[in-house]
């Protein structure tokens, strides 16, 4: 019979902080609710503390303290078993053989304890990871992952060392010692922060907040509000505009350190491990057969700085929400350093220059002519609608044909051994994708009405990422380049 563990009690306090995370909008309304009793009555009425207090509590008191009163988990020979809940109980069995990542994050408060939070990740899941241990020794961690590798002597000694103490940290095998790390340093960071858009997200979540709770706030302060910004003129208001981007900036570029703060990546001989986090220390494990590709994206600003970010293509979840199947390797760095980092640890996806061959000098006018054909005509609408204020609009056009330009030049492809490279730029920032024959799920050649006289071809190919799909797409390649890529991929007979 196998014995069941509880959670460290300073998951408790991690479960608290997730509901009131999730639960702020009914926080905030209640003690909205509250400030205005207060402002019109002068007082807080007996009836309405309770509701609020009540309201507290069944949002963020009840569930923590249920969730970890119930909660036990089980490390079996087979699989790891997870049982929680009091009114509707969940029995969750997870094989060894299905875990694709054992994912630990680490908060700050979590350090002193020895603990960390383990997330179980198979091929099915979806977003949210399948096993969830909010609050757990550091050797449980170890344990899993030799579990899933079938090491059951290992597991033997790990288990008769942690016995005086759980929550001591195993010893580092010589096997376990990285190959080699990379560690980013604090200026390659603030330049990563400087130069991110994260300022335009914050930008528009504050939007988002805005609308949310637009209806709440009181119209007479609204009212009084724009009267003061109308009083201001308009020099003011621009330049408070200024304050706030600058504002929201600064907020992005602490955002970026603290998310990014001691960016590590360990070079193992069958994985890869990525560390990273200031008040939330995350570890991510990345077997090498789960990577489906690499992805190396230079936005306009760091293109002219020479900076790159390279990103890992990955079967299964990523363990992020915000990018599922999509890794980050290397945030940023010098693009010739990258490529060099790039070939001594994964040298399969290793193409060089001779092989890259670039879109024909003929496809430049097609690029324009789409590009201008889709924005001329929206544009001179707008600018005969709402003249003379309407004739900014056709700037579009403008705006679009220096975007076509820009496409042409990034588009280009290269075939390697066994390796295929994609580049082109399909909004605003340069990407190129480096794919190995045996990862591409499909590979399309298509052709329009209109492209049959030029003799041009699309060219696309879909990989797995995450739990879907992604896929790298050229435009206009003259039917020979299309056909030697048909022909690359094409299986030998």
């Amino acid at each position: 019979m196998f014995e069941e563990r509880k959670l460290h009690p300073i998951a408790l306090i991690k479960e608290i902080i997730v509901n009131i995370r999730q639960n702020i909008v009914p926080i905030f309304v209640g003690f909205f609710s509250a400030f205005q009793a207060i402002r019109r009555n002068g007082f807080m009425p007996t009836w309405l503390l309770f509701a609020i207090l009540l309201l507290l509590a069944l949002l963020i008191l009840a569930p923590a303290i249920l969730k970890y009163l119930t909660y036990r988990y089980t490390l079996e020979d087979e699989g790891i078993r997870i049982k929680y809940g009091l009114i509707f109980r969940k029995n969750i069995f997870i094989p060894y053989e299905r875990i694709q990542t054992i994912q630990q994050k680490q908060w700050f408060f979590y350090m002193p304890f020895n603990v960390t939070q383990i997330l179980i990740e198979t091929a099915g899941t979806k977003g949210k990871a399948e096993g969830d241990l909010s609050a757990v020794p550091k050797s449980v961690a170890t344990e899993l992952r030799d579990l899933r590798e079938g090491k059951q002597n290992e597991m033997d000694e790990i288990e008769k060392e942690s016995v005086d103490n759980p929550f001591d940290v195993p010893k580092v095998k010589e096997s376990e010692k990285p190959i080699r790390t990379i560690m980013l340093e604090t200026k390659q960071l603030l330049l990563m922060a400087v130069t991110s858009s994260g300022v335009l997200g914050g930008f528009l979540i504050l939007l988002a907040i805005f609308g949310q709770f637009q209806s709440a706030i009181p119209d007479e302060w609204l009212s009084e509000s724009y009267d003061q910004i109308a009083r201001l003129g308009i020099l003011m208001f621009l330049i408070l505009a200024a304050l706030a981007l600058l504002f929201m900036w600064g907020v992005s570029i602490v955002a970026t350190l603290f998310k990014y703060f001691q960016f590590k990546v360990k070079q193992f001989e069958h994985h890869l491990e990525i560390e990273k986090g200031l008040l939330q220390r995350n570890h991510t494990t990345i077997r090498l057969e789960r990577i489906q590709g690499i992805i190396i994206t230079e936005s306009p600003f760091r293109q002219m700085l020479g900076l790159v970010a390279v990103k890992l293509i990955t079967a299964g979840s990523s363990g992020d929400n915000e990018h599922s199947g999509d890794i980050l390797l290397l945030p940023i760095m010098k693009k010739k350093e990258a490529l060099r980092i790039l070939l001594e640890m994964l040298p399969d996806y290793h193409i060089t220059m001779e092989q890259i061959q670039k879109a024909p000098k003929t496809s430049l006018k097609r690029f324009i002519w789409i590009y201008f054909i889709w924005t001329i005509i929206p544009a001179v609408a707008v600018s005969l609608l709402f003249y003379p204020f309407g004739l900014i609009a056709l700037l579009i056009p403008l705006l679009a044909t220096l975007k076509a330009i820009c496409s042409y030049r990034a588009t280009a492809f290269g075939l390697g051994s066994g390796t295929v490279l994609f580049q082109a730029r399909p909004f605003l920032s340069k990407t190129t994708y480096l794919v190995r024959k045996e990862r591409i799920q499909s590979m399309q050649a298509k052709r329009s009405l209109w492209m049959e006289r030029s003799q041009t071809n699309h060219m696309q190919i879909a990989m797995k990422s995450g739990n879907g799909s992604t896929s790298a797409y050229l435009r206009y390649l003259e039917s020979n380049q299309a056909t030697d890529i048909y022909m690359w991929y094409r299986p030998e007979s």
